[in-house]
């Protein structure tokens, strides 16, 4: 792992995510990138991040955007002060282009291998066929999304991944990065698939085999029966005093997610520990 960017909007929430990552940051030795994106078309960066003349001098509007992208600026410049330490690279960057857009350029790029994104998992009713922030890059990016909703001081020494191998296939490709996390971390990996109904024995054998085949080792398997698989995690994870949960997620925009939010989408919305989320239709 290279590349950590943190999204951020000056606020309390999107500090923790910064503070989230550069503490992961140290152990799985990247480096991380905090952004802002600023609601101007990316063509206009340079007029609007560097406040270079151009034919024709400003407008009133040009001129009070300089102005409030130079604040940005040096917001930036502190952020990255406060939160560098002696073995982690924080660096930050202004992108135009809005959210999505400024994201997508800057990973296109640069290339990144995990965004952690603050979160309150609130929707408004103008986001339901687009989804909050968080939503919108699990449905478009090949990055995982860690979000967080709270300060997280504990170290992360387990690691909850909830499966669904009854209405599910997996890939060893999804997995690959639980197993840089977990492993970076030093963290034990406890891989849970949640049922309706009493299952038979083959599930957790199946459950082991699947995480041998990927590489996982230090690990441990749960089939845990449950009528509400988000909230069984959830008390599982919590029980445990789990640092992470993580969610391999079949994330789809527009009409779709309107009528289904997926298992992922819920947990990102109700969960009080960061939640990782591989979009597996990408990898």
């Amino acid at each position: 792992m290279k590349r950590i960017i943190v999204p951020t909007d000056f606020s309390k929430l999107s500090k923790y995510a910064i503070a989230f990552a550069v503490r992961i940051a140290k152990d799985l030795q990247a480096e991380v990138t905090i952004l802002h994106l600023e609601d101007v078309p990316l063509a206009d960066t340079s007029l609007h991040l560097t406040g270079e003349a151009r034919q024709g001098g400003y407008s009133e509007d040009d001129l009070y955007n300089v102005q409030l992208f130079r604040a940005n600026k040096n917001k930036l410049r502190d952020l990255s002060e406060k939160y560098s330490k002696k073995d982690v690279v924080v660096t930050g960057q202004q992108l135009g282009g809005g959210f999505l857009k400024g994201i997508e350029h800057y990973v296109e790029k640069n290339g990144a291998d995990l965004i952690v994104m603050g979160t309150t998992g609130e929707e408004s009713i103008q986001e339901l066929f687009s989804g909050n922030h968080t939503e919108q890059l699990i449905e478009n990016l090949d990055v995982p999304v860690l979000s967080i909703q709270h300060q997280a001081d504990d170290e992360i020494k387990d690691i909850v991944l909830g499966l669904d191998l009854l209405d599910e296939n997996y890939t060893k490709e999804a997995f690959t990065m639980v197993k840089v996390i977990s492993e970076g971390l030093d963290a034990r990996v406890h891989v849970v698939n949640i049922v309706k109904s009493d299952q038979p024995e083959a599930l957790m054998s199946n459950l082991n085999k699947l995480a041998r085949g990927v590489g996982l080792k230090n690990y441990m398997v749960d089939v845990i029966s449950a009528k509400n698989e988000n909230k069984a995690l959830m008390e599982f994870a919590e029980q445990l005093h789990a640092g992470l949960i993580v969610t391999l997620s079949e994330a789809r925009s527009g009409l779709y997610r309107f009528f289904q939010h997926s298992f992922a989408t819920k947990m990102t919305k109700t969960s009080s520990i960061p939640v990782l989320t591989i979009n597996k239709r990408l990898v």
